[in-house]
């Protein structure tokens, strides 16, 4: 499978600070911190490519960035920023320009937002050259506001920047639907952050003792752990030679963290059992036992 090609913009840089913080903090210097650590986070996958525009205190102009991603040609483009408003004002945001980008801002809206903790404020449309000029998937993040405080604190923390470039880094990958498969880094003081292999979804087991269970999408099919949702359901779970067995019938096996998953459609299938996709949030799976 071809690589997919990934350009990290660095906003501003040089003469051009960007928005300059309360306590005289530079956006140019965090969006370029931001950049090498998501690079450093995903140049070790075998299924990307990633290029940055600028990986030192350099100016390019708008369309000199546009052209690095457009005569790659790139699959996606990431332009890192850090907002400006009021002192007051706060939060996150993700814009895009075209249509076809607005699935990639969801993506890394959602995760950002688990990494910030800021306030949720969307992903949006945006009339900005670097996302309207690019000719592939585009969006521009807004990490927080380096206007705010409290938010430029954070943003120039090693901690939260680490944190927001390994949410970024996997979001990427949830998008393109290849593994984020590189070492998570530790945070000081806590537990390493676990890094999943593949998007996750959410699956619901709907019995009396049911309960939800995180499956994995790999490359488009649903896969689940084995054992907790194949005996709720009134399946018997076994292992031979490697592979999981559903009533004493061996089926597709892959190991997660050491965790046994089959494909959802093996498991219900074997044990007449239905499942079902919600088609509004797509990473929710709901299994029914049969009747």
């Amino acid at each position: 499978m071809a690589k997919k090609r990934i350009v990290i913009d660095a906003g501003h840089g040089n003469q051009d600070p960007g928005a300059i913080g309360t306590t005289g903090k530079k956006e140019k210097d965090f969006n370029l911190t931001m950049a090498i650590k998501l690079d450093a986070l995903l140049k070790g996958n075998p299924n990307l490519q990633v290029n940055l525009t600028r990986r030192t205190d350099v100016f390019l102009e708008l369309k000199e960035r546009v052209s690095v991603a457009n005569k790659m040609p790139a699959d996606l483009f990431i332009s890192i920023h850090a907002n400006a408003a009021s002192s007051s004002a706060n939060g996150t945001e993700t814009f895009y320009n075209r249509t076809t980008s607005a699935p990639l801002a969801g993506v890394l809206q959602r995760h950002m937002l688990a990494a910030t903790g800021f306030k949720d404020r969307g992903a949006r449309y945006g009339n900005f050259a670097v996302i309207r000029d690019t000719k592939m998937d585009a969006v521009l993040l807004e990490v927080g506001f380096i206007s705010n405080p409290e938010e430029e604190k954070k943003l120039f923390e090693d901690d939260f920047q680490n944190r927001v470039a390994l949410a970024v880094a996997q979001g990427i990958c949830e998008y393109l639907g290849v593994p984020f498969d590189v070492q998570a880094p530790t945070l000081p003081g806590q537990e390493p952050v676990k890094v999943t292999p593949y998007p996750e979804m959410s699956v619901t087991v709907h019995t009396a003792a049911g309960s939800t269970y995180t499956g994995y999408n790999v490359k488009g099919t649903t896969w689940v752990p084995s054992r907790p949702i194949g005996e709720l359901i009134g399946g018997r779970i076994g292992y031979t030679k490697g592979k999981v067995t559903i009533n004493g019938e061996a089926v597709e096996t892959m190991n997660i963290d050491g965790v046994g998953y089959v494909t959802a459609r093996d498991l219900t299938k074997l044990l007449d059992a239905r499942i079902f996709w919600d088609k509004t949030i797509p990473s929710r799976v709901e299994i029914y036992p049969k009747n």
